[in-house]
C-alpha cells in the first residue's frame, strides 16, 4: 500500500503541485517550437546547399561542400554557445532562436549530404528525360525524387534533431528537459522526472515518425504521377 501511495505522491509532487502541469505544458511548447524552427532551417539550408553542391562550376560546389562539412561537423552545443554568447547575445528572448539555428544548421549539413548523394543517382536516372533543362526542374522534379529516396534517413535525422533540443537548457531556456530537471530537483524525485521526460520524448518521436510516414506516401504518389 505504501508503494502505491509513493507513486501517487510522486505524480502529485512532480505533475500537479506548484502548477507543475502548467510549467511542463509551456516547456513542451518551447521544445516543439525549437524543433519545428530547426527543421525549417535545416530544410531550407539543406536543400539550398545540396543544389550548390551539384552546381556545374567547381568553385561553387567546393564552397558548398565546405559549408556542408562545417555545419555537420561542429558539435551543436559549441555552435549554440558561439551564437548565444559571442554573436547574437544572451538575452532571454534570443535563446529559442539561437538553439533553433544551431540545431538547424547541424541538420542542414547532414540533410545536404544526404540529398547530394541521392541527387546524383536521381540525375543519372533522369538525365535522358530532362537533358539540357536539369537546372529548371531541379527543385520541382529532382529534389522531390531525392527526398523520396532518402526519406528513411531524413526521418532519422529529424528524430536526432528533436533529441538535440535538450541542449536548450544549457543557455537557461525553459525547454522540457530543463523544466523537468528543475521539478525533479525540487521534489527530490529525480527518477520520476527523468522517466516522465523520456516518455514525452518517446511520444514526440512516434509523432515525428508518423508524420514522415505520411510524407513518404505523399512524395511517392506525387513522383509516380510525374513519371
Amino acid at each position: 500500500m505504501s508503494f502505491i501511495n509513493n507513486i501517487f505522491n510522486a505524480i502529485s509532487d512532480n505533475l500537479i503541485s506548484g502548477g507543475a502541469y502548467y510549467l511542463i505544458a509551456k516547456a513542451a511548447v518551447v521544445t516543439a517550437i525549437i524543433a519545428v524552427l530547426a527543421w525549417i532551417i535545416a530544410g531550407i539550408f539543406g536543400i539550398g546547399i545540396s543544389y550548390l553542391m551539384s552546381y556545374e562550376k567547381k568553385a561553387v560546389s567546393r564552397i558548398a561542400r565546405a559549408v556542408c562539412f562545417l555545419f555537420r561537423s561542429v558539435p551543436v552545443l559549441l555552435s549554440l554557445w558561439l551564437l548565444h554568447y559571442c554573436i547574437f547575445g544572451s538575452s532571454t528572448g534570443s535563446g529559442i532562436i539561437n538553439t533553433s539555428i544551431s540545431i538547424g544548421l547541424f541538420g542542414a549539413g547532414h540533410l545536404a549530404e544526404l540529398l547530394s548523394e541521392s541527387v546524383k543517382k536521381t540525375q543519372e536516372r533522369m538525365s535522358g528525360k530532362v537533358k539540357g533543362k536539369l537546372k529548371s526542374v531541379y527543385f520541382s522534379v529532382v529534389i522531390p525524387q531525392a527526398l523520396e529516396d532518402s526519406i528513411f534517413h531524413i526521418k532519422r535525422l529529424a528524430v536526432i534533431m528533436l533529441q538535440w533540443t535538450c541542449v536548450a537548457g544549457y543557455i537557461s531556456v525553459n525547454d522540457l528537459t530543463e523544466v523537468m530537471y528543475g521539478i525533479g530537483h525540487r521534489t527530490m524525485y529525480p527518477f520520476f522526472s527523468i522517466a516522465f521526460s523520456i516518455i514525452l520524448y518517446l511520444l514526440a518521436t512516434i509523432l515525428v515518425e508518423w508524420i514522415f510516414k505520411i510524407l513518404g506516401k505523399k512524395l511517392k504518389t506525387a513522383n509516380d504521377e510525374q513519371a
